[in-house]
């Protein structure tokens, strides 16, 4: 793969999911040699914000620094730029098409490719926003695992 794809992760406050889902997938493609360029941006339009303290914690955990990680609302402009828009749930999906239904296409439910074998089909990766630590360590491993089973359908 040749081309770098631009990849946009959204969620609500872009404080918990999308920030952890960004600074790890940037880890991942680097891994796979998947030339990406990858950011993350919330429907509530947030700006400015740290990411929350135990979305920080619990990505560094796995290696990921989100120290410097500042919250961006979601800007259509920037998701029609986008090669792949990555959502943490379908009210992201629906908020985006309500704005442009030509971002259909572009469009990954991440939640898709978080189960393991066996197991039920999830609805979408629970927003870990003020709840305790082990909610957040959850989260980060659902989008953990939905990140590897995405990406390596990206290399075949």
């Amino acid at each position: 793969m040749s081309k770098t794809l631009r990849i946009v992760f959204v969620c609500s406050g872009n404080i918990c999911r999308s920030p952890l889902a960004e600074g790890l997938a940037r880890q991942l493609f680097a891994e796979a040699k998947i030339p990406a360029v990858v950011i993350s941006a919330g429907t509530l339009g947030l700006n400015g914000r740290s990411a929350a303290t135990h979305t920080v914690t619990t990505a560094a955990e796995i290696g990921v620094d989100l120290t410097r990680h500042r919250s961006q609302g979601v800007n259509i402009a920037l998701m029609r730029m986008a090669d792949r828009i990555v959502v943490m749930a379908p009210r992201h999906e629906d908020e985006l098409l309500r704005s442009d239904r030509s971002l259909a296409p572009k469009i990954v439910r991440i939640w898709e490719y978080a189960r393991a074998p066996g197991e039920p089909a999830l609805s979408h990766i629970p927003d870990p926003v003020g709840k305790d630590i082990e909610t957040f360590r959850h989260a980060r491993d659902l989008i953990q695992t939905a990140l590897n089973a995405w990406i390596k359908t990206m290399r075949a």
